[in-house]
């Protein structure tokens, strides 16, 4: 039915929290909110500086070579399973699944000969809707096409549908009641909206769907025959070849004012043109995006994103292949190129099957990936972050794809059956089992939930095997659009801690603390200010397996609005802590990152912030915090790419900070030339002794933010460090959707030499190694995919990557482009194996599912300076209470 030859086919407000805002993540810390008005996200992911923090040896995001192109074609690679699990079989010719969403869960089969069936939750009985076969001409690419339901269905029981008339085959979209009396069955009088006559028997279109601003999407094929003889997808005067949106609440119907053509020469019903024969489109249930698979002629299969007056080229081109059947020029000025396309030289491909955008709640597949498939091969592909791939490959003639209320998608093949995607790999439990090999990871991520659900984790290995290092990363939809990532890490038990506080405002701070002992636990804690004076010291308790979590304006912190400096606690019993820096923007959107919590000892004479940014939107906060009772001092020593001193903006080179406090210096970010490198911290010699010296150092963090167009869309920490000679931590490559970046920082005066060595998830060698010389005092910082020698890595890939030198430190971060197209980077701290954390066990000391919140849990193992056995344990997950924690995960 596809084409010709046969084809048939509230974060809290400023200056406190929103109490009506709903959902909360971390007690009171981060809420849902209603989203601000905001454009559609761009098709291509690849301008704006905010893919300029790492670069290499220049910026640490400039320059990303991994990039959407203007389309993109059919990969082998396979990012993810699936099984199609059969929901109906013996039905004849099914060519569309939907759903009324009126909130009944009931779904709805469109039948080409003429019927529509009704299917009850949880049911596979179906009975009868509608049979209008006797006005329906079936057969080849006509028939019964298209379904619809109004978007006030509940109230006023009207639906719409899609079919070729007897006899003349002319395409009728027809309004329809369902009965007052029984909402399973619809009445049978019918009344015409629009009737569209075709000239020839094929590329009939076929689908219809109301848009999120309630008008109603009608998707026309050019009228058939091959190649569009009468070139009417070009032609404003015909409805053939186009995408028409009408306003169906004025009988029988008006056109919209903001249509393309309302004013001018031209049928006014007209929304885009230049389609060949848009079998099946589909709108984002989270963006408002239009997705359309449009059918080619011989060659080249498109998926188009619609947009109003948007001219998609039939019949000068295909997809991206100029025809040179006129009469219009392929360099035509204003032809929009599709997201992605493929040929037909492979596995018998030859009609494409547009599908949907998951927005589902159980992870069957990526969120936010467009599934779509073909007719003729049966492959269902995925596209994701501009990568399109093959999910599977059926024996199924695919004739459409389906979505239930809950935003699960089904595939609907001709041939009789409908089939929902599941994710084979989904466990759902309380303690997750884990093993990991010498030099490898482990990786999963949860499955979205309705409700949400907050506590912590305990990780625990087994038989005296060694404890894995790991990061949870959460990430925080809103409206469907990626807000938020920061990743929390897991850490070993504490009897106290420092943490870099501000309270109040558009900058809260958060602390949550996990008491995984089996008694209370007495937590004792003060505010200390910038002068070194302590004030509001407090108390507070938490019960035996318990968590707490609040802002630090909160209970039972109660700290003035506008403090800046820190807090410390003291418990009873060892205790596991982290911190989250959240920051209210300017589109009231709560942005998140962790902050380092630090013990009460001083560290080493010499430390490196690896990476910082500035100017281009970029901007940091340099942070040091004092975790002694005793004023301490030092020289900072901001260094370039080159190992130069910075003179882009004015930076301090000395520090002096009170017992118990902190120093901040944040970079100006107003210069449009982006300037990175790093940071050197060394210490005074708080006093001498004979034959020797002590340093006192601080703890030191950068705090990235980044601003576009007057809002800061993203932020994340960066931890300074001692140095090393050998580091090792988790990476992704996922084309433009996941990127990680690597920064290097040489820590003496002679260039230093890194050799960089990727190994796969299951401890074996990648097979890609390389080596990078970082200029004296310098910095290098690069993407995965940039890397020398690593731009051949399959995609998606994850892995661990292992850094060994002398004189040098390291940090990660990953980077990401979320449904709008702004850059959000997450920390992504590696392990430095000079200094590997012990424990008898770690802890992620706060985690968050559901109601728009997902986490990915990451652990990589050791192995690297001597053979073990790897290592293996469990995951348990509490709630606030104590309770064991059910979540689903992929």
């Amino acid at each position: 039915m596809n084409g010709n030859r046969g084809k048939a086919f509230s974060p809290p407000q400023r200056g406190g929290v929103a109490r009506s805002a709903g959902v909360v993540l971390f007690k009171k810390w981060i809420l849902s909110h209603k989203p601000s008005r905001r454009s559609a996200a761009p098709r291509l992911r690849t301008a704006g500086h905010g893919r300029d923090l790492f670069c290499p040896i220049r910026l640490f995001i400039a320059c990303i070579v991994v990039v959407v192109l203007g389309f993109a074609s059919i990969l082998d690679a396979q990012p993810v399973r699936i099984n199609l699990e059969a929901v109906v079989t013996g039905l004849n010719q099914p060519v569309y699944f939907t759903n009324a969403h009126d909130g009944t869960n009931r779904r709805f089969i469109v039948e080409q000969p003429g019927r529509i069936l009704v299917m009850q939750p949880n049911s596979t009985a179906r009975a009868v809707f509608l049979d209008i076969s006797s006005r329906v001409l079936a057969g080849g690419e006509r028939g019964l096409l298209g379904l619809a339901f109004h978007p006030q269905f509940a109230v006023n029981r009207q639906f719409f549908v899609n079919y070729t008339r007897r006899p003349d085959g002319a395409t009728v979209i027809a309004r329809y009641f369902v009965s007052a009396a029984d909402s399973n069955v619809a009445d049978s009088p019918e009344s015409v909206v629009l009737v569209i006559p075709q000239p020839f028997e094929n590329h009939n279109g076929g689908m219809i769907e109301f848009g999120p601003d309630g008008y109603l999407y009608v998707g026309m094929g050019d009228g058939g025959s091959g190649n569009d003889p009468g070139n009417r997808a070009q032609n404003p005067d015909e409805l053939l070849g186009k995408v028409l949106r009408i306003d169906i609440n004025v009988a029988p119907y008006t056109s919209p004012p903001s249509n393309p053509l309302v004013s001018t020469r031209g049928r006014s019903e007209i929304f885009a043109l230049g389609l060949r024969n848009p079998w099946r489109f589909s709108f984002d249930r989270a963006t408002g995006q239009l997705y359309a698979g449009d059918v080619g002629q011989n060659e080249r299969e498109e998926v188009d994103i619609i947009t109003n007056g948007g001219n998609f080229g039939w019949r000068a081109v295909e997809g991206t292949r100029c025809t040179n059947l006129g009469p219009a020029s392929c360099s035509t000025p204003g032809l929009i190129p599709p997201i992605a396309e493929y040929d037909h030289s492979t596995n018998g491909r030859c009609s494409i099957t547009g599908g949907y955008v998951y927005r589902g709640s159980q992870q069957s597949l990526p969120y936010g990936a467009y599934v779509y498939g073909d007719y003729c091969s049966g492959e269902i592909f995925i596209l994701q972050g501009g990568v399109a791939s093959v999910l599977t490959d059926t024996s199924l003639n695919i004739s459409s794809f389906g979505e239930d209320e809950a935003g699960e998608i089904f595939v609907v093949a001709l041939g009789g059956t409908i089939s929902r995607i599941t994710n084979p790999d989904s466990r759902t439990t309380s303690a997750l089992q884990f093993s990991i090999a010498d030099r490898g990871g482990f990786s999963v991520s949860s499955a979205g939930q309705s409700s949400l659900t907050t506590g912590y984790s305990r990780i625990q290995v087994c038989c005296g095997r060694p404890l894995p290092e790991g990061m949870a990363i959460f990430g925080y939809r809103s409206g469907g659009v990626l807000v938020s990532e920061a990743s929390v890490p897991a850490v070993p038990l504490t009897p106290s801690g420092r943490i870099f506080a501000e309270v109040g405002g558009a900058i809260n701070t958060g602390l949550a603390i996990a008491n995984p002992n089996a008694q209370s636990v007495t937590v004792d804690f003060y505010f200390t200010d910038s002068s070194g004076a302590n004030s509001r010291q407090g108390s507070t308790t938490i019960g035996p397996n318990r968590q707490i979590s609040a802002f630090l304006n909160e209970a039972p912190f109660n700290g003035a609005a506008g403090f800046q400096g820190t807090l410390t606690f003291t418990a009873s019993a060892l205790v596991s802590a982290v911190a989250l820096r959240g920051v209210t923007n300017e589109r009231n959107e709560f942005l998140i990152a962790t902050l380092p919590v630090a013990r009460l000892q001083s560290l080493g004479a010499s430390q490196t912030l690896p990476h910082f940014a500035d100017g281009g939107g970029w901007s940091t906060d340099f942070v040091l915090v004092n975790p002694t009772e005793q004023a301490i001092s030092g020289s900072l020593q901001w260094l370039s790419s080159t190992g130069q001193p910075v003179t882009s903006f004015a930076a301090p080179d000395r520090y002096s900070i009170q017992p118990r406090s902190s120093f901040r210096f944040r970079t100006s970010g107003t210069g449009s030339g982006i300037t990175v490198g790093s940071v050197r911290i060394v210490a005074d010699d708080f006093k001498g002794s004979p034959g020797g010296h002590t340093f006192v150092g601080p703890y030191a963090m950068g705090i990235f933010a980044y601003r576009s167009t007057g809002v800061t869309v993203t932020q994340a920490t960066v931890i300074a460090d001692d140095g090393g000679d050998a580091y090792h931590m988790f990476v992704e490559s996922r084309g433009a959707l996941v990127q990680t970046g690597v920064a290097l920082a040489g820590r003496t005066g002679s260039p230093a030499t890194v050799n960089l060595q990727l190994f796969n998830m299951d401890g074996t060698p990648a097979g890609v190694a390389t080596t990078l010389t970082i200029p004296a005092n310098g910095h290098v910082a690069m993407f995965l995919s940039q890397i020398p020698g690593f731009a051949s890595l399959p995609a998606p890939f994850s892995g661990v990557l292992r850094a060994t030198g002398s004189g040098f430190s390291m940090t990660g971060l990953r980077g990401r482009y979320n449904e709008r197209g702004e850059f959000i980077i997450t920390a992504n701290s590696p392990v430095n194996e000079n200094s590997i954390q012990t424990s008898s066990e770690l802890l992620f000391p706060h985690v968050a599912f559901g109601s728009g919140y997902e986490m990915q849990l990451v652990m990589v193992g050791g192995g690297f300076s001597q053979v073990t056995a790897g290592t293996a344990g469990t995951i348990y997950l509490f709630d606030r209470n104590g309770n064991p924690m059910t979540v689903t995960f992929r």
